[in-house]
């Protein structure tokens, strides 16, 4: 995969978090968002990006706002893979 695929997902991961940092918190939508986002992570990101679906525990849609977990996917699976 080239760099510049990399960095779009990476980008991707990025916009996603901030747009669950500020929509995510709405009771009921941030439930159906967390889910779609999971879905999202493991498009982007296989199985690291499966982390998002930990943030549909927070039943509140208050505290998983906080962690931008895509991002942190995103970061795990290039450490572990690079650039494969």
């Amino acid at each position: 995969m080239s760099f510049f695929q990399l960095f779009c997902k990476f980008l991707l991961s990025i916009a996603f978090d901030v747009t669950d940092f500020f929509l995510g918190r709405i009771p009921g939508f941030g439930t159906v968002f967390d889910i779609a986002g999971g879905f999202l992570g493991l498009w982007l990101w296989g199985l690291p990006g499966g982390l998002q679906f930990l943030e549909i525990l927070d039943i509140t849609d208050q505290l998983d706002s906080f962690v931008p977990t895509m991002t942190l996917a995103g970061i795990l699976s290039l450490i572990t893979r690079g650039s494969q």
